[in-house]
C-alpha cells in the first residue's frame, strides 16, 4: 500500500510542473541504428533550456540537455533559426522503445511534447533511414509514407515534361536561410544509391546542377532523356535534424510528339502560373519585363535555332524610336566565363549583333556583370525596324541556352490628342490628367515637352514631391486623376506638357497638354531715366472704361505683390487726359529706382496696369551719360561748317 501511495504521489508531483502536451511525435526506429527526435518549440524560448526525459520525467529519468550538448548514447542539438531541437539517439535498443518528453524549461511550469518511440529488428529494414512523423505541427496524412523516410512533409510538387534524347531541367525552389546549405536531387525512396547529384558535386556525367542563391532556385539539368529515367524525383535541402524537399514528377515523351507539339506551341501561350520580374534599369528608354515558366516544357525548343537548348523565358522590352534601350538578360550560375552574345532571326553567324568578347559593335554595347550574373546590350539611336524577336545566347560546349527577347517600339512623341488650358500672366492654372482604376496606387508624373522617353527624368513635379516651386500636385484617387496647379504664371510657361503614370508591365501612360498663358491686356511698358535731386514726371495711359476708377502707384516686380506708394508725400498723381494718368515724382532719390505699376479701375480689373522701369543716376554720371551727345552734336555742326565753306568756294 505503501509503495502504491508514493508512485501515486511520484506521479503528482513529477507532472504538476508541466503544463500540458503540445502535440504527439512518433518516431520509428530499427535496432542497431540512430533515431533522429524533432521537437519543435513556439517563438520566444530559443534561449531557453531544452532536453528531453523518458517514463515519468524524474531526476534519473532526464537523458539529455541542451547545457551538456553530449552524452555517450545522446546528443542533441538546438536549431533556433527553425525553432526545433533534435535530440540523436544512438545505437537503438528494443528495449528503448516507450514513451518520451521533449521539453523546454520555464520558470514555474515547463512546456513539452510527447513523443512514442517503435523500434523494430533490423532484418525488416535494409535501409539506413528512419521515418518521422510529428503529429503536433503538421497535419500531415500517411500518404508521407511514399515521401524519404527521414523527411516530414512535402513542401509541394513540381511536374516536369521532358522528349526522349533531349535534356530537361528541374527548378527547384527553397526558402529563404538555406544558400549555403548543400542541394541534392535523389530518385525513389532516397537510399545512398538514390542520389543522383548533390551542390558539392556540381557535375556528373548525365546530371548537372546550379544553385542561384539570389533567386533562392537550383536547377538540375538531365541530358539526353530515357523512357526510364521518367518516374519520382525529389528535390531536396540539406538540414541537420531534417531535410527539406520537393516532389518532382517527369514524364518522358517520345520524339516524334514533340515535334508536332512544337509547330502548335508558340511562346505566346506561357502558362499561366508563369512568374514575372520587372527590371527598370537608369536609362531613358523604356522597360524590361522578363517573364519566366517554372518547368518551360522542351515543346518551345522548335521556336529556337536547332543548336540552343531550352528557352528560359521570355524577356518583354519596351523603347522609343531614337532612343536607346537595355536588354537585361540573366544566366545560371557556373557560366560566369564563358562567352555571351545577342542574335536576331535565325540566329546564324551573320545574325549574331554583338558579343562579349567583342565588346562594341557600331549601335550595340555589351557588358556582362558577373557579380549578378546578368549581361546586358545596350542598342543606341532605335528605328522603329529594330522591333522584333531577339536572343540572348550563352556559349557552352554541345547546346547554347538562350533566352527570347520580343522588342517593341514606339515613337518618341505623344499624343494624338490635346487638351488646352489657357491661362493668364501672373495668375494661376490648374491641369486635371485622369488616369485608369488599376493606376490609383502608381507613381504619376508632370513634366514639359514632348518626349515621353525623357519625361520622368524631367519631370518638374511628381507625386512624391508635391510641392516644388510654382508647382504643386494633389492625386484625387476617388475621381481619379491628379491635378497639377501652376502659380505665378508668366508668358515662358506657354507649350505642351505631358502627364505620365507610369507602369511596371509595359511603357507609361502619358496624357498631353498645351497651356497658353495670355499676356495682360493692354499693360504698356515704359522706361525713365531721372537725376538724384530733380523730379521726375511720366504718365500711365489706361482703357477709356477705367476713366472713373480709383487710382493707384505700386512698386515691385508683380503688379499683384507690390508696395502702395499712394501715401508718400513725394509721389503726386494727377489725371492728365481722360485716358491718362499723370504720375510726379519730386527730389528723386537713389532708392527710388526700380519697377513701379501704374493702375486707374478696380484692383480685380484685368489689363489697366501700365509697367515703368525708372532708373536714377546722380547728375555727375548723368553729366557723363550726356557727353557723347553734346560731343557728337559738335561734330555734326563743325561737318556742316566744312561742308557749306567748301561748297561756296565752288
Amino acid at each position: 500500500m505503501w509503495s502504491v501511495q508514493n508512485l501515486l504521489l511520484l506521479l503528482c508531483t513529477t507532472l504538476n510542473w508541466m503544463r500540458s502536451s503540445e502535440g504527439l511525435i512518433h518516431v520509428f526506429g530499427y535496432e542497431g541504428r540512430d533515431v533522429r527526435v524533432y521537437c519543435p518549440y513556439s517563438q520566444g524560448y530559443e534561449t531557453h533550456q531544452k532536453y528531453l526525459c523518458k517514463n515519468l520525467c524524474g531526476y534519473w529519468d532526464y537523458l539529455i540537455t541542451s547545457s551538456e550538448k553530449n552524452k555517450t548514447k545522446y546528443s542533441i542539438y538546438d536549431d533556433e533559426k527553425t525553432k526545433v531541437f533534435t535530440v540523436i539517439i544512438s545505437d537503438v535498443r528494443v528495449d528503448d522503445a516507450g514513451k518520451y518528453w521533449c521539453g523546454v524549461t520555464i520558470l514555474g511550469k515547463d512546456l513539452y511534447t510527447e513523443v512514442k518511440l517503435e523500434v523494430q529488428p533490423v532484418y525488416q529494414h535494409q535501409s539506413s533511414t528512419v521515418r518521422t512523423i510529428i503529429a503536433a505541427t503538421s497535419p500531415v496524412s500517411e500518404d508521407l509514407t511514399e515521401a524519404p523516410s527521414w523527411v516530414s512533409s512535402t513542401a509541394g510538387l513540381i511536374h516536369v515534361f521532358g522528349y526522349e534524347g533531349r535534356d530537361v531541367r528541374i527548378s527547384c525552389p527553397y526558402s529563404q536561410g538555406y544558400e549555403d546549405h548543400v542541394k541534392y536531387l535523389c530518385k525513389n525512396r532516397c537510399g545512398y544509391s538514390d542520389y543522383l547529384i548533390k551542390s558539392s558535386e556540381k557535375n556528373k556525367t548525365k546530371y548537372s546542377i546550379y544553385d542561384d542563391e539570389r533567386t533562392r532556385v537550383f536547377t538540375v539539368i538531365i541530358s539526353e532523356l530515357r523512357f526510364d529515367d521518367a518516374g519520382k524525383y525529389w528535390c531536396g535541402v540539406t538540414v541537420l535534424g531534417r531535410d527539406l524537399y520537393t516532389e518532382v514528377k517527369l514524364e518522358v515523351q517520345p520524339e516524334k510528339e514533340e515535334h508536332n507539339a512544337g509547330r502548335e506551341k508558340k511562346l505566346e501561350d506561357l502558362p499561366a502560373h508563369s512568374t514575372t520580374a520587372v527590371y527598370q534599369p537608369q536609362s531613358t528608354t523604356g522597360k524590361t519585363i522578363i517573364t519566366t515558366a517554372p518547368p518551360v516544357s522542351e515543346e518551345l525548343s522548335e521556336a529556337a535555332p536547332s543548336w540552343v537548348s531550352s528557352v528560359e523565358g521570355l524577356i518583354h522590352v519596351f523603347g522609343y524610336e531614337g532612343r536607346d534601350v537595355r536588354i537585361s538578360c540573366p544566366y545560371d550560375r557556373g557560366f560566369e566565363d564563358h562567352e555571351k552574345y545577342l542574335c536576331n532571326n535565325d540566329c546564324g553567324y551573320s545574325d549574331v549583333l554583338v558579343r562579349t568578347t567583342q565588346k562594341t559593335k557600331t549601335r550595340y554595347f555589351i557588358h556582362d556583370d558577373k557579380t549578378r550574373r546578368v549581361f546586358t546590350v545596350t542598342i543606341s539611336d532605335l528605328h522603329l525596324k529594330d522591333a522584333g524577336k531577339y536572343l540572348c545566347g550563352v556559349t557552352r560546349l554541345g547546346k547554347d541556352p538562350f533566352t527570347e527577347v520580343k522588342l517593341e517600339l514606339k515613337p518618341d512623341r505623344c499624343c494624338n490628342t490635346l487638351n488646352k488650358i489657357h491661362g493668364d500672366e501672373e495668375g494661376s492654372v490648374s491641369i486635371s490628367c485622369p488616369y485608369e482604376p488599376q493606376c490609383q496606387n502608381n507613381f504619376k508624373f508632370f513634366c514639359r515637352g514632348n518626349h515621353p522617353s525623357t519625361c520622368l527624368q524631367q519631370a518638374v513635379i511628381t507625386s512624391k514631391n508635391r510641392q516644388r516651386g510654382r508647382f504643386r500636385l494633389m492625386d484625387d484617387r476617388k475621381s481619379r486623376k491628379f491635378v497639377v496647379t501652376i502659380s505665378n504664371l508668366t508668358l515662358n510657361d506657354s507649350g505642351l506638357y505631358l502627364c505620365g503614370v507610369q507602369r511596371n508591365s509595359s511603357l507609361d501612360v502619358f496624357s498631353a497638354v498645351q497651356l497658353e498663358v495670355k499676356e495682360r491686356c493692354c499693360v504698356k511698358t515704359i522706361n525713365i531715366r531721372g537725376v538724384v535731386g530733380k523730379p521726375v514726371t511720366f504718365q500711365c495711359r489706361y482703357p477709356p472704361q477705367h476713366n472713373n476708377g480709383t487710382m493707384l502707384l505700386c512698386k515691385g516686380d508683380l503688379a499683384n505683390n507690390c508696395k502702395d506708394m499712394m501715401d508718400q508725400s513725394r509721389f503726386t498723381l494727377t489725371n492728365a487726359s481722360p485716358n491718362s494718368l499723370s504720375v510726379t515724382i519730386t527730389k528723386l532719390e537713389a532708392g527710388d529706382g526700380g519697377t513701379y505699376w501704374c493702375r486707374s479701375g478696380p484692383e480685380s480689373s484685368v489689363g489697366n496696369y501700365t509697367h515703368i522701369h525708372l532708373s536714377v543716376a546722380d547728375e555727375a554720371h548723368h553729366a557723363l551719360l550726356a557727353l557723347p551727345a553734346v560731343l557728337l552734336l559738335l561734330v555734326i555742326i563743325v561737318l556742316v561748317l566744312v561742308y557749306k565753306k567748301k561748297y561756296h568756294k565752288k
